[in-house]
């Protein structure tokens, strides 16, 4: 995304590269950031360009508006959890599929303390800091995952190729005794003859 929006003429604000063990710490920074651009209207809406991780062999670019909020899109239809697991040394993945919650239904006589304003404003910065996270621990996810295949496709290629290579220098080595046989033999016919 450095090299690729620049090439197209797109502004890039700020590249903050993802560690390996993403935090919370790293994902309040960065939504602590974001929310001052939005609320200081430098910017009007903040998209979130990630990997989400579908499983082991597949991963998905995806896209996700944190700000400006809308009243759609937010209830989800079920949750994954995704948890990478060993087993006699191959990596695996187990799914785990979370219900999605249904809304409760307030009471018509329910009385808030804060006003509105003040409860968007305490849990917006904790919304924002939770979608970052978990989108950033999806991308960690999706390289690992693309990075432990290319290392098992390496390991496969590389065996292949030993087997391969180990039956051409037999192949080699014997045609070189077989060759120095032949040469014996016919210089002791050759000798005896």
């Amino acid at each position: 995304a450095n090299v690729w929006f620049p090439r197209r003429g797109l502004d890039i604000v700020k590249f903050e590269p993802c560690p390996q063990t993403p935090t919370s710490e790293f994902a309040s920074e960065l939504s602590d950031e974001i929310l001052n651009y939005f609320l200081s209207e430098e910017v009007d809406r903040v998209e979130l360009l990630y990997t989400s991780f579908v499983s082991m062999i597949s991963s998905v670019p995806s896209v996700r508006t944190l700000v400006p909020l809308s009243p759609q899109g937010l209830e989800t239809a079920g949750d994954e959890i995704f948890k990478l697991t060993t087993k006699d040394g191959k990596f695996g993945v187990e799914r785990e599929t979370v219900p999605r919650a249904e809304p409760e239904q307030f009471q018509a006589d329910m009385i808030f303390e804060q006003e509105p304003a003040q409860l968007l404003n305490a849990i917006l910065p904790l919304y924002i800091n939770g979608q970052i996270l978990r989108t950033v621990q999806e991308s960690v996810a999706s390289e690992l995952a693309a990075r432990m295949s290319a290392m098992q496709a390496a390991t496969d290629n590389a065996k292949d190729l030993g087997k391969r290579l180990t039956s051409q220098m037999n192949r080699a080595r014997q045609a070189a005794v077989t060759q120095e046989l032949l040469e014996i033999v016919a210089g002791a016919q050759a000798v005896s003859g």
